[in-house]
């Protein structure tokens, strides 16, 4: 066999690429060679890197772990990497099971649970790979923090393709048959089955997580296959539009610079993609967090109300400070906090002790005791009002925010005007 062949367009589309099986198999990706044993079987494994997010790639039809070798040693500077070759490939043993899509997706069960791997996964998937993360993604939706696709197969493309032209179509699946290895014509055939099966179903219902999906649209200027066509090329980038509609965060990135491994002729577009993708999962897990924190504290809030009615004033403030200080807020989430409670549930009480709270524990905040302020000018209480408005004054004084200093100054002229009023 040659040192590269065209890799198995399967019924979802490879675009012709090179999967180089030999060559890459063997080449060095920089980290130290081995593997795990799952259960029985050896499966080639490398995991290198720590960080916040373990990052799984999945390689294209019949392609070894290699593949990765231009993108992997970069993002495990920030996050655990782990790259793999599917059973049969590479250095892993093969197994008697049929080589079916769903038999792949559970073996990365079994991988992430002998390797101990821990979530949040992103997921990262060239080709066939790209649909094989769809499935696991579909089935742990809780363990996935984001997604990469680098120029997905997509299970409808075959079936898109035949309405364009069917008779070249078939001619491709003839050539393509033709260049396959013979180790992989019986997982060939078994993938058109599966995934022509799959066309004709909805697709895996995925979490809403940051993805980015990347496509070639390189068309090459005498294509020796149809899929390589302007026409064809429409349709491919179509699809993974669709699949992109499915996520509310994140790219699509489109590029004509290289063909269907974009992994190893453009990695740094992969890198930064995964990289995007890591820090928007990031700002979106510390946005979750915050709103469990305000739920909870909402909640308290709740219980202190009523607490409240019963005239219990003095456990209702020891509630409020307590919750507050655990929550870790910072000063100006906890003005909004206390406006949020003001606005949205008409408690002007317990909107004022969250204000109080605020500018105890931030007493150099101009804003803080300008907040505390009006909601004490609320209440009836110009006199003690008036106190933060001085303080906010003196300290709003000290920078350069003019417009700030203005409305602190109208506010102390409401509270001297309310306590004449008296």
């Amino acid at each position: 066999m040659k040192k590269s062949f065209y890799g198995k367009r399967l019924a979802c589309a490879l675009l012709c690429s090179i999967c180089m099986t030999s060559s890459i198999g063997a080449t060095n990706t920089g980290e130290p060679r081995g593997g795990i044993d799952v259960g029985k079987y050896h499966v080639d494994m490398v995991s290198t890197g720590s960080g916040p997010y373990t990052v799984i790639f999945e390689s294209g039809f019949a392609s070894p772990l290699g593949v990765w070798q231009k993108v992997a040693p970069e993002i495990a500077k920030s996050a655990r990497t782990v790259i793999y070759s599917r059973a049969g490939i590479g250095q892993s043993d093969a197994r008697p099971e049929p080589r079916l899509p769903q038999r792949y997706s559970v073996e990365l069960d079994q991988l992430i649970e002998a390797a101990q791997l821990k979530p949040p996964f992103i997921l990262v998937g060239h080709s066939y790979g790209g649909y094989l993360i769809r499935l696991f993604a579909a089935r742990h939706p809780d363990q996935v923090a984001g997604m990469v696709f680098v120029d997905p197969s997509m299970e409808r493309f075959d079936a898109e393709l035949n309405k364009v032209d069917a008779a070249k179509l078939a001619q491709d699946h003839r050539r393509i048959d033709a260049l396959t290895p013979p180790q992989f014509k019986a997982e060939s055939k078994l993938l058109d089955h599966a995934l022509a099966t799959a066309g004709k179903m909805p697709p895996p219902k995925l979490p809403d997580v940051p993805a980015i999906i990347l496509t070639s649209t390189m068309v090459r200027p005498n294509p020796e296959f149809f899929m390589h066509t302007q026409p064809a090329v429409a349709v491919w980038r179509n699809l993974h539009d669709q699949l992109f509609r499915q996520f509310s965060s994140g790219s699509h990135i489109v590029t004509a610079n290289s063909g269907h491994n974009i992994h190893l002729e453009e990695p740094a577009l992969v890198i930064g993609a995964i990289q995007q993708v890591m820090a928007s999962a990031t700002v979106l897990a510390e946005r979750r967090a915050h709103q469990i924190k305000v739920d909870s504290l909402m909640r308290t809030f709740d219980q202190a109300a009523t607490m409240l009615k019963n005239q219990r004033s003095a456990e209702v403030e020891q509630l409020v400070a307590a919750a507050l200080t655990a929550s870790g807020l910072s000063e100006r989430d906890i003005n909004s906090l206390g406006y949020a409670v003001l606005n949205e549930r008409r408690q002007l009480a317990m909107s004022t002790l969250i204000m109080k709270y605020n500018s105890d524990t931030f007493p150099e905040s101009a804003n803080a005791h300008d907040s505390y302020g009006e909601l004490l000018l609320e209440m009836r209480q110009p006199a003690a009002a008036k106190e933060q408005f001085l303080q906010a004054v003196a300290l709003g004084g000290k920078g350069n925010n003019a417009k700030a200093l203005e409305a602190f100054r109208s506010n102390l002229a409401k509270a001297e005007k309310a306590i004449l009023a008296q």
